[in-house]
């Protein structure tokens, strides 16, 4: 009878499957499972949040105010109303009331727009967020853009998604620099969900925390995964439509580059505008006010209701005002006034501390910059003019890209809510015009910071790249003869009574060639005074140690610190090479700090000197 084969014969088979065993894998399948519970969470609060908004706009702004804006898309709707204006600042005032009760009552971090919170809170809170902060927030924002506020849902979903990536993390016992990815996977999750779309979420939670043009490269995956769960959860209840009805439109004409690159300019110049009025509102205006917090948004909304009785267009998200507007439904006087309008009434519903986002005002401000714009360069340069529909597209992300600073997640942003990809060139050239040209310090989210090297979240791992970026020879000359060497055959009696009067810490130990061949420190003498009788005749080559490093002329400072960090001494034995160890001298903590210094400045004189951005 022939003998079966053993089961070992079919390894090749399973063999592929142990690559699941491998720690590096199983650490990623757990971040996949996270950001699929965070994209989860984030998804069923964008439903909840829009229920709670359209419950709060049926009771408020439909309700009292009896005005219903014109949607756009997949959300839009019939507009009715106003038919008794001045109810408009009833609403409103109603909204405002409600709104800064909660806040100032239960959380005030939940005020104004929560995206800039979240940036907060990653560069300087170490990812931490209440968990009260995500519901007071998507009560009090509904609450504000139901009423009439002029704002937009992403501060409030962002929270949402932020806090549920927190939580998460929290409660897995994660270190602060997984939470704080956690949290913005959490953003991407919420802004993906709610503006249908995720690629363009993921890179705004990337790009977000940063005013130039630099990503947190370690949230891009976490938060696509979490903005892809969240996007499919929300639209299987919201409909799987684009938030804006576009006709096919693309780029054929290189002719048109000029007129778009003065578009790009145009953004930039109201750019610099709009965050002055923006925090000018805000810090002139009621943050002086002698009253309680918690009643300034009913004032600003007060303040807006003025407005919305002459000009009701004022009110709510906007978008359905911009998609008159690709339909080419409006004067450009009527669009510059909305511009103008649009930019005081979201300063005055969000500086006041009301709650909402201004994502969506600015994509507003923008569309109808560019739909003005568009009609204009329809009029004065028919030969060289794009679509004016097209100016809309570009003109949003434009616009936003130069405010929020975040040039390419507003591009692919625009081009998921609009279909529009054709556009993508024009879009690209407008927001690099525009963010290029926005002044570095004029920016919508406050909190950002201007690069990796800036956030507290990466003070370390920046001192690392900096340490990386230099040799010791260049902050750093061989000390011979200040540092005292000995020798294996010299007194340990006679060493102790001279060590006592000295401020070196490490003393090399050299052979006849002067070749390195131990150490010793004051730490060493001291153990074998206190722990072992000294003999006459001990040498120090009978209580040596094997030395430290040691390090040479071309090692780079992160070597150095390594080494500084991993021992008790503050020095270092330094020689002219590791193969040939003579011995040069000692490298110190005050030597590493002196020599990080001077580096620090030539990097920083550098991108003065290029103009970094």
């Amino acid at each position: 009878m022939t003998p079966r084969k053993p089961l070992a014969r079919i390894d090749w088979a399973v063999k592929p499957f142990g690559a699941f065993r491998d720690p590096q894998v199983g650490r990623r399948g757990r971040w996949i499972l996270y950001s699929v519970i965070i994209g989860s969470v984030s998804g069923i609060g964008a439903i909840l949040f829009d229920l709670l908004f359209r419950g709060a706009q049926a009771l408020l702004l439909n309700g009292i105010g009896g005005f219903g804006p014109p949607g756009s898309g997949v959300e839009g709707g019939e507009a009715f109303g106003p038919e008794i204006p001045w109810l408009l600042p009833v609403s409103l005032v109603v909204g405002g009331l409600i709104s800064g009760a909660l806040v100032f009552g239960l959380a005030p971090e939940a005020e104004g727009h929560g995206t800039d919170a979240v940036i907060r809170s990653y560069h300087r809170k170490r990812g931490r967020i209440r968990r009260r902060v995500p519901i007071v927030k998507a009560l009090a924002s509904a609450i504000t853009i139901g009423s009439g506020g002029s704002a937009g849902r992403e501060g409030p979903i962002a929270q949402i998604g932020a806090g549920a990536g927190s939580y998460l993390a929290d409660l897995m016992r994660l270190p602060n620099r997984d939470r704080r990815i956690m949290m913005m996977a959490g953003v991407a999750g919420g802004i993906g969900s709610i503006f249908r779309a995720p690629l363009g979420a993921a890179l705004f939670s990337a790009e977000v925390l940063y005013s130039r043009a630099e990503f947190e490269y370690e949230v891009l995956l976490p938060g696509l995964i979490s903005a892809i769960t969240g996007y499919s959860i929300y639209s299987s209840y919201a409909g799987w439509g684009l938030l804006f009805d576009v006709p096919p439109i693309s780029f054929h004409e290189p002719r048109n580059l000029l007129t778009y690159l003065a578009l790009g300019l145009l953004c930039a110049v109201v750019g610099n505008l709009y965050p002055r009025i923006f925090y000018g509102i805000r810090d002139k205006i009621f943050a002086p006010m002698r009253i309680p917090r918690w009643l300034k948004p009913a004032v600003g909304a007060l303040g807006l209701g003025a407005i919305a009785v002459v000009f009701p267009e004022a009110l709510g998200m906007g978008y359905g005002y911009i998609q008159n507007a690709i339909d080419g439904s409006y004067t450009i006087r009527f669009l510059l006034v909305f511009a103008a309008v649009k930019i005081v009434a979201t300063s005055l519903t969000i500086s006041s501390g009301g709650s909402g986002g201004v994502f969506g005002p600015s994509l507003v401000i923008g569309g109808a910059l560019g739909a003005a714009y568009g009609q204009a360069a329809e009029i004065l340069l028919p030969m060289a003019a794009p679509e004016p529909a097209a100016c809309v597209m570009v003109g949003m992300g434009g616009f936003f890209a130069g405010v929020a600073k975040v040039p390419f997640a507003s591009v692919i942003m625009v081009m998921e809510m609009t279909g529009s990809y054709g556009l993508l060139v024009p879009s690209l050239l407008v927001a690099a015009v525009a963010f290029l040209f926005t002044p570095p310090g004029t920016k919508l989210y406050e909190n950002q910071v201007e690069s990796r090297a800036d956030s507290p979240a990466h003070l370390g791992s920046f001192a690392v790249d900096i340490l990386r970026g230099s040799r010791i020879r260049k902050y750093w000359a061989p000390e011979l003869p200040k540092v005292r060497v000995l020798r294996r055959e010299d007194d340990l009696i006679s060493l102790m009574e001279q060590a006592s009067d000295s401020s070196q810490n490490v003393f090399p130990v050299i052979d006849a060639d002067r070749k390195l061949v131990g150490e010793l420190t004051v730490d060493d003498l001291r153990r074998t005074v206190l722990e072992e009788e000294t003999k006459p005749g001990t040498t120090v080559g009978d209580v040596m140690r094997t030395p430290i490093g040691p390090l040479e002329p071309d090692d780079d400072l992160s070597v150095a610190a390594r080494l500084l960090a991993g021992r008790q001494s503050d020095s270092v034995v330094v020689v002219s090479s590791r193969k040939e160890p003579t011995v040069i001298g000692t490298f110190t903590g005050r030597d590493l700090i002196v020599a990080y210094g001077r580096h620090l400045e030539k990097v920083r004189s550098r991108e003065a000197a290029r103009g970094d951005f």
